[in-house]
């Protein structure tokens, strides 16, 4: 239709913005569109046969989510013999509720760790257990242990994170992956702590990777977003994407593009912050108020072994103990004057969190006792300050105690 012939005023502010050249824009271009429009009807047609894939509603698809969820594939693929593919959600645990409600039915069990992030724990609870999706959990230390629940139990996928979060727990990826192969188990990796910088699950044998993008993949917390990575273009492409479809836990085209602005620096930021919480580490380590570190860098810490086996780096987030109370925690944090108290990780800046009166503040007292939550545990994830000023900051707020 050529948009000259129209002359009414409303038909021309109806019809307007759209672009006729071809133009070659150096990024992505963020489109916001919720519908892509087709010359003839055949070709509309044409385009809701071929799902995914043709852009007919950013429900369905959108370019710029796509194009951020490739560059992440492209990332976690790294090892990986042939493609992997990629789906993006507004959430992480959007992300976890999709891989959840694709694969899971009535009668499934979810063998899990104890010291999962309780948002991920209260979602199988609260959400998936009323429907008849059963949770076990279990440390995944030895693989006899391991093969005798997964021939007793009705094991669907076994759901793990590496390190977990605040402990810094690891588990050995390849032993569990190799074992869950033979008992025809999927596997699937929160890799939100360690990005694939540092770890990538796939190419140790898992079958899905899970990642909050609004943690350390964007990085600078202006944005929030899942992802959902495999190896099988019938898995993520056909199974996962028609439940994404259908739910609509989509992310949007703003987002991404935040998002893509996170990954290009990713390897540089990981690669820094990974340095600064090695050195802080070793800081508190050596401490004399600090009563035990959680860093998997650390040679005392328990699994130590399995990071060094699986981990290219250590990683930017510590835990560490104090023999001090809410009150005196919350004195030395006001006079810390490097780093953030926020309920979040992975951003630019250095992150605090207590986890007792925070993420675990609802967690039973015996669970807390049970998992080393203390009042004293103190949860870091350390940003790209320079770490001399991070050790001088945290040097004068424990003189101070």
């Amino acid at each position: 239709m050529n948009i000259k012939s129209k002359k009414q005023f409303s038909t021309l502010c109806a019809q307007s913005g759209k672009l006729s050249q071809q133009i070659h824009p150096h990024q992505t271009p963020v489109y916001a569109t919720a519908a892509f429009e087709f010359d003839q009807l055949t070709e509309g047609t044409n385009a809701f046969l071929s799902q995914p894939g043709t852009h007919v509603y950013s429900r369905y698809g959108n370019p710029t989510v796509e194009a951020v969820a490739e560059s992440i594939a492209n990332l976690e693929g790294m090892g990986v013999d042939g493609q992997t593919y990629a789906v993006m959600t507004g959430s992480g645990m959007a992300a976890i509720h999709l891989v959840v409600q694709a694969l899971c039915r009535p009668g499934d069990v979810i063998l899990t760790q104890e010291d999962l992030y309780g948002g991920t724990t209260e979602l199988f609870f609260k959400l998936f257990k009323p429907f008849g999706v059963d949770l076990l959990t279990s440390d995944f230390a030895e693989e006899m242990d391991l093969t005798k629940l997964l021939n007793k139990f009705p094991i669907r996928l076994i759901y793990l994170e590496t390190p977990t979060n605040p402990m810094l727990n690891c588990v050995d990826l390849e032993m569990v992956c190799q074992v869950a192969t033979k008992a025809g188990v999927m596997v699937v990796v929160d890799n939100t702590f360690n990005t694939p910088y540092i770890t990538r699950p796939l190419a140790l044998g898992a079958d899905l990777v899970i990642h909050s993008t609004t943690k350390f993949i964007h990085g600078h917390g202006y944005s929030t977003g899942g992802v959902v990575v495999g190896k099988s273009k019938e898995l993520i492409m056909e199974k996962i994407w028609t439940v994404l479809k259908l739910n609509g836990s989509i992310l949007s085209p703003f987002e991404a593009m935040l998002i893509q602005i996170g990954v290009k620096t990713l390897g540089l930021r990981i690669k820094q912050q990974s340095f600064n919480a090695n050195q802080l580490a070793k800081y508190f380590q050596e401490h004399p108020k600090v009563k035990k570190v959680n860093y998997p860098g650390l040679p005392t810490h328990p699994h130590h072994r399995i990071a060094q086996k699986q981990m290219n780096a250590f990683g930017a987030m510590l835990s560490f103990e104090l023999d001090l109370n809410l009150g005196e925690i919350e004195s030395m944090l006001s006079g810390l004057g490097i780093g953030r108290i926020a309920p979040s990780l992975g951003e630019a800046e250095t992150m605090i969190m207590h986890p007792a009166s925070m993420s675990h503040l609802r967690m039973p007292e015996d669970q807390k006792k049970k998992f080393g939550i203390t009042e004293g545990l103190i949860r870091l994830s350390i940003g790209l300050e320079d770490v001399e000023d991070q050790l001088d900051a945290w040097d004068s707020a424990l003189r101070a105690v």
